[in-house]
């Protein structure tokens, strides 16, 4: 159940790093930050939440 909530927790993360990119590009804030956020957003959806239920979810009994 603990695996579960954290990969919840950090999709939620990621969208709302997508939100916060989206919000520094159309306010104009500086392309690094924008960047830094969308990379952050990346790996808060896709690399955490697989690590999570391919290394720990799938092996709990």
């Amino acid at each position: 159940m603990l695996i579960t909530i954290l990969g919840i927790m950090s999709i939620i993360l990621g969208a709302s790093c997508f939100g916060s990119a989206y919000l520094t590009v159309m306010r104009g804030g500086p392309a690094r930050r924008a960047w830094a956020y969308g990379i952050a957003a990346a790996i808060f959806i896709t690399i955490i939440p697989v690590i999570l239920a391919v290394f720990f979810a799938a092996t709990m009994n």
